[in-house]
């Protein structure tokens, strides 16, 4: 138990000492105005999913399947999505990140994944990944986090954002 400890304890340490100070973005993110919704976005992926689904209804055959599956997919994932956004942004608290490890997705989903560590308003280290395209911050870059004030382990890169957006 105490070799899990100071395991630990050296980890929040390291990711203590890779944190990087960025006092403009500090100002960016104090100015930054609250979250709204990308209606015309969220409108546009119904509309998807009642086409496809329409396409279940006239289709016969395979295809039929196909597209229920594709239909489903699609709005299950959103609707998850939502409920994470919606359950960050309905109490949010924002900070300064750094991103703690970056690593590139070879395959069929190319990318990039990216551990980051910021500091929540309890003065506490968070750690949090996310997963985005080739061109996602670096290691040691800083990054904008939008976090649950309440349970700060939910967190998200403000660039990460599906359905909600903060306007400038």
């Amino acid at each position: 138990m105490g070799r899990e400890l100071s395991h630990l304890d050296s980890t929040v340490g390291r990711y203590r000492s890779l944190l990087v100070k960025n006092d403009f973005l500090d100002q960016q993110l104090a100015l930054l105005p609250g979250p709204v919704l990308r209606k015309l976005l969220i409108s546009g992926i119904l509309f998807l999913c009642v086409v496809l689904l329409y396409f279940v209804d006239v289709e016969r055959g395979l295809s039929r399947l196909f597209y229920f599956a594709f239909a489903t997919t699609i709005f299950i994932t959103c609707l998850l999505r939502f409920k994470r956004e919606r359950a960050i942004v309905g109490d949010c608290g924002k900070a300064v990140g750094t991103v703690v490890m970056h690593t590139r997705v070879e395959g069929r989903r190319r990318g990039a994944r990216i551990k980051y560590a910021f500091l929540s308003s309890d003065n506490k280290l968070n750690v949090g990944d996310v997963s985005g395209t080739a061109f996602m911050p670096n290691e040691g870059q800083s990054l904008p986090i939008v976090f649950k004030l309440t349970d700060p382990s939910i967190s998200l890169p403000l660039s990460t954002f599906w359905l909600c957006e903060f306007p400038d």
